[in-house]
């Protein structure tokens, strides 16, 4: 398997931060570290970390970004590349103000650091010898993105492992779920506009895509495309 990927839930809100590996040549990102940074860090391993990618800012999927690099300045260890849309840095510098509303401590929940690359004309990313499709699907956040592997080499392991038979992966953040779709009652959301994301960029993936969100368990598009309440 070329991409493994790892995936453990953080946070107060049980977000799924994922590491994926590329183990042709141990290189690894990370996806929404929201919280937890010396788990995730522990989680490396020995793989290089090259890059943080972030589907949105919100707190639950962005608020351990500073910890995670502190730590790894600490280690001295190479920085990686921090990447998300210009439409979520608003967002991210207000993460320490909705954690004194929620009631949570400003060490547990950081604002991050403005992004090194901006994803926004970006349609792929490369780690190590794989390359994912970046998906621009706004509507739960106004700068969302899922990440689209068009390839069957992958594995799960960690939470949530099961493959459900499919051959194509999608880390999905928070717009699609199980039987659900993202909130859409939260500032700078839009429920229309999530709904067609859903439907203009997820739904038309093969339906042997495995949707990996980002809180609860794994599902597919095609269950998804069938059963979601709220897509028909």
């Amino acid at each position: 398997m070329s991409i493994q990927v790892i995936t453990k839930r953080v946070s107060h809100f049980e977000q799924n931060a994922r590491l994926i590996i590329d183990t042709n040549t141990n290189q690894s990102m990370l996806v929404d570290p929201g919280a937890d940074a010396e788990t995730l860090f522990n989680l490396l391993g020995d793989s290089t970390l090259t890059t943080i990618f972030l589907t949105h800012c919100h707190i639950d999927h962005a608020g351990g970004v500073q910890a995670l690099l502190s730590l790894i300045d600490h280690h001295k260890l190479p920085k990686p590349t921090l990447l998300y849309h210009s439409n979520e840095i608003i967002i991210g510098e207000h993460i320490d103000v909705f954690a004194t509303q929620y009631g949570f401590s400003a060490a547990d929940y950081q604002n991050p650091p403005k992004p090194d690359q901006l994803a926004d004309d970006l349609t792929e990313l490369t780690l190590g010898s794989s390359t994912f499709k970046i998906l621009f699907t706004p509507g739960h956040a106004p700068g969302h993105l899922a990440l689209y592997y068009d390839q069957d080499d992958f594995s799960l392991s960690g939470d949530y492992p099961e493959t459900l038979h499919c051959n194509r992966l999608l880390i999905a953040g928070d717009t699609l779920f199980q039987g659900s779709i993202g909130r859409t009652d939260l500032p700078m959301a839009n429920h229309d506009q999530l709904i067609d994301s859903i439907k203009t960029q997820l739904l038309t993936l093969p339906e042997t895509t495995l949707v990996c969100p980002g809180h609860g368990a794994n599902t597919t598009i095609a269950t998804e495309s069938q059963t979601n309440p709220f897509l028909h």
